[in-house]
């Protein structure tokens, strides 16, 4: 299909970012490009933002409805456009585009909702914008101005610019309600065109609920998202009223992309403090799905930057700046008049340049160019303006001004000039994700080679390493670097813009949009490729428990039986629980047991009354069989270890606030639930490490690493020796085994299964018992799914997410799925009576 070239009309206000990845280009901007590598196989991909990267406008041959469109590049965003827009060139790769349209121009030039357009209108927009591979969204004007003009722009943008929420306007209930709406049209929208096998690649803080609301309607859907804000700490972020709904709104995306990696540990911090989730500095487990987190920043679009400042008009523009400002040093500023951008600490810090060089003076001029940010500021402004006046006031004359300030939309042709002719460039953000003019600074001073000073609060600070870092706050430290940087020799000038010029073209938007889209394919791989056990067969399940005559179930408690909860003591087993257990308990063919890390005081107390039910506490170390009383296994073993460990977890109690200790009879644990979770686990580290130097080299005891916990316990205790004594010396006697867990000590209970399915499979005769044998285990972690179906069935299920490391042959999501699976085995009992 042809597609019209809008490029050579696209006036762009140029606003493209960075990324900071090794450098090994030198060379050509054609080189560059020859880098990035083909897809290895076909993808479809759907890239969702909030707005298109096109404007409409009515077309002049229908003055009234049905109206057709002309279709224009909208300004502004152009690193991200560019970047979704290189995918669909290669050869293996189809990108279509989904956003919001936004309001259309009139003849006159005037703008309107889409509102009030006619079917039929709307209908031709679609059809003009399938030209260019789009598909475009429509929200009525109301919620479309919650959602961008309020908690957008009013609530999450400052948050993430660590501008607490509650500085900027308070929020009103509906701008959350007008931001889950846009999501959910969003979702409704991409699910009309997805198909089995595409990816969905969604950008920015304007659609973070957009990923859980289109996997609940696609749940295998591989689903990318990219932050292209700054992410704050998670002190900051918390405050936010909505926290959750936003991060498990992130948290339904297969992978979620940041710029930096100090953004991307600042949301893992969030999710592990606020969700209680677990993390690792590549991901994060959100309740059994493993989410990527990656860092991939952003390039520019280089190939067009460096077109357009060599155009015949461009260079016009340079010859009038070079005449306006003869014999002067320029340096040139553009920013968005946002507090963020620090012009105000920019005009402070050259104030006081002239100040300490005075021989500048009259030599050197300030061009500065703002444009409107994201709300007004009137109290900035004013600000700004005493400054420019002031420093204009002290240091200029009628005949020069040494601060040339306009705040106004800068057009393409003037901007790439400035960035021709300057003698330097100073950024001085506070908060950036990612910073345009840097990068284009860089492509425009191919021939003079001038000095960048940049703020080390920009995204791209870490990558441009050639540039001159600053502290935005520290104005002699800026003052001396500007000075630094006019005096620079033109040797040291050269050797810096080279590791610049490298850097930014050998890491365009191309290459960006191909890197995050050939990681996101890789994590899905991974997935695929990995050890997975398979979710428990429910049909098999009963068919094997209606088949058997003699059944042995065994079960863990916490975690499995019930929810893990920050209160161990809160922890009470469900009535629907009790009440399976007791039916079970009362078929003669059944053998339950519950054999669990807690103590025997609490499973009397809670489980004691359940006639039939067989008891095993403190991880295999009590027994107490149905209608008996309670055993001691280790009532012969020498417990002395127990005072040195216990002045060790009393000394990093002491030291970790939220800690706990709990003491059994036959061993001991150190709880850390309830403590930051960030330091909970270094102390745990600092712990574990103490007790093997001072206890476990010298005692026959182990560390057991459980959920927040550390256990000491006598090394010959495990669950995994409760199993064999309850399975028997005859294990063939049972044709239905059971044994469900969810933590590393569960884990010995099932490899105890394994062995004992091997030997009772081995000791089968004939044909088929050779090839149970042959099936029973198989490779892997995993049992061989043929051995899973054949009798006599034995059913090892972990509790947790299906690429979770375990010995089991199924698994379930959660403690209430196993709830569940013993009711329907109890209602099989009681249909039996």
């Amino acid at each position: 299909m042809h597609k019209p070239n809008l490029d050579e009309a696209a006036d762009l206000s140029l606003k493209v970012v960075s990324l900071s990845r090794p450098s090994s280009f030198s060379g050509k901007i054609e080189d560059a490009h020859g880098k990035h590598k083909e897809f290895s196989a076909h993808v479809r991909i759907i890239a969702a933002s909030h707005f298109l990267p096109f404007s409409i406008a009515v077309s002049e041959e229908t003055p009234t409805e049905p109206y057709q469109w002309k279709v224009s590049r909208r300004s502004g965003h152009t690193a991200m456009y560019a970047g979704i827009r290189s995918l669909s060139d290669n050869p293996n790769a189809d990108c279509t585009h989904v956003g919001w349209i936004g309001n259309y121009k009139d003849l006159k030039g005037e703008e309107h909702s889409c509102d009030d357009l006619s079917h039929d209108s709307r209908s031709n927009i679609c059809n003009e914008l399938e030209k260019y591979d789009a598909v475009p969204v429509f929200v009525d004007e109301s919620t479309a101005n919650g959602h961008y003009e309020g908690y957008s722009k009013q609530i999450l943008w400052p948050l993430l610019h660590y501008m607490s929420w509650s500085d900027s306007n308070p929020m009103k209930p509906a701008w959350w309600d007008c931001y889950n709406k846009v999501s959910k049209t969003f979702a409704a929208a991409i699910s009309a065109i997805y198909k089995e096998g595409d990816i969905v690649w969604i950008h920015d803080y304007h659609l973070l609920l957009l990923p859980e609301m289109f996997r609940a309607l696609n749940p295998k859907a591989t689903i990318g998202l990219f932050l292209h804000s700054p992410f704050p700490s998670s002190e900051l972020f918390r405050s936010l009223p909505n926290r959750k709904e936003i991060l498990y709104g992130m948290l339904g995306s297969t992978s979620i992309g940041f710029q930096t990696y100090s953004y991307a540990r600042h949301f893992l911090s969030s999710c592990t403090r606020v969700l209680g989730l677990e993390s690792t500095p590549t991901g994060i487990d959100n309740m059994g799905n493993m989410v990527a987190i990656g860092v991939f920043p952003i390039g520019i679009d280089a190939r067009q930057v460096q077109e357009r400042r060599s155009l015949p008009a461009v260079q016009a523009k340079m010859k009038s700046l070079r005449e306006m400002f003869a014999n002067k040093r320029i340096i040139i500023g553009r920013d968005r008049l946002d507090e963020v951008a620090g012009i105000k600490q920019k005009l402070e810090a050259f104030e006081k340049f002239l100040e300490m060089y005075p021989e500048w003076q009259n030599n050197v001029v300030l061009i500065q160019v703002t444009q409107p940010g994201q709300t007004r500021q009137p109290k900035l402004e004013a600000k700004i303006s005493e400054l420019v006046t002031s420093i204009n006031s002290n240091y200029g004359s009628l005949e020069f001004m040494p601060v040339m300030y306009h705040h106004t939309f800068l057009n393409t042709d003037e901007y790439m000039a400035l960035l021709n002719i300057a003698d330097l460039c100073l950024i001085t953000v506070i908060r950036d994700g990612m910073n345009t003019g840097s990068l284009e600074y860089v492509v425009c001073q191919q021939d003079k080679h001038s000095p960048l000073l940049l703020s080390e609060f920009t995204g791209t600070a870490g990558s441009v390493s050639g540039a001159i870092q600053i502290n935005p706050w520290d104005y002699q430290g800026v003052a001396q670097a500007i000075d630094t940087a006019l005096r620079m020799s033109p040797e040291e000038k050269k050797v810096r813009y080279k590791e610049m010029y490298r850097h930014v073209m050998n890491h365009d938007a191309q290459y960006w949009a191909t890197t995050v889209i050939q990681d996101l394919r890789a994590t899905v791989l991974a997935g695929q490729s990995s050890s997975v056990t398979p979710k428990l067969d429910m049909a098999l399940f009963v068919k094997g428990f209606k088949a058997s005559k003699r059944r042995m179930i065994m079960l863990d408690y916490d975690g499995t039986l019930t929810p893990i909860t920050n209160i161990p003591a809160q922890a009470l087993p469900p009535p629907e629980m009790l009440e399976a257990l007791r039916t079970l308990c009362a078929d003669p063919r059944n053998f339950v047991s519950v054999i669990s890390g807690r103590d025997r005081a609490f499973l009397e107390l809670h489980l004691g009354d359940i006639e039939g039910l067989a008891l095993s506490g403190e991880h295999g170390s009590f027994i107490r069989y149905p209608g008996g009383e309670w055993i001691n296994l280790l009532a012969e073993m020498d417990m002395s270890w127990k005072d040195e460990v216990l002045s060790i977890f009393e000394f990093y109690t002491e030291r970790t606030v939220g800690a706990t200790i709990e003491a059994k009879e036959t061993s001991i644990t150190w709880h850390f639930r309830n403590t930051d979770p960030e330091y909970g686990e270094f102390q745990a580290k600092e712990c574990m490490n103490h007790l093997e130097n001072s206890v476990v080299s010298k005692r026959p005891v182990e560390i057991l690493v459980g959920k927040k916990c550390l256990e000491v316990r006598p090394i010959s205790v495990n669950k995994g020796e409760i199993v064999k004594r309850l399975m028997g010396a005859n294990p063939k006697q049972w044709d239905f085994v059971v044994c469900a867990g969810d933590d590393k000590t569960d884990e010995d209970m099932f490899r105890s299964l394994r062995t004992i399915k091997r030997s009772v499979a081995g000791n089968v005769g004939g044909e088929e018992g050779q090839h149970a044998v042959s099936t029973s285990v198989g490779t892997g972690t995993n049992w061989s799914s043929t051995s899973m179906r054949l009798p006599p069935y034995y059913f090892t299920i972990t509790v947790g997410p299906p690429d979770k490391r375990s010995a089991a042959a199924w698994h379930v999501s959660s403690s209430h799925d196993v709830v569940e699976a013993l009711m329907l085995l109890a209602a099989c009992d009681n249909n039996a009576e």
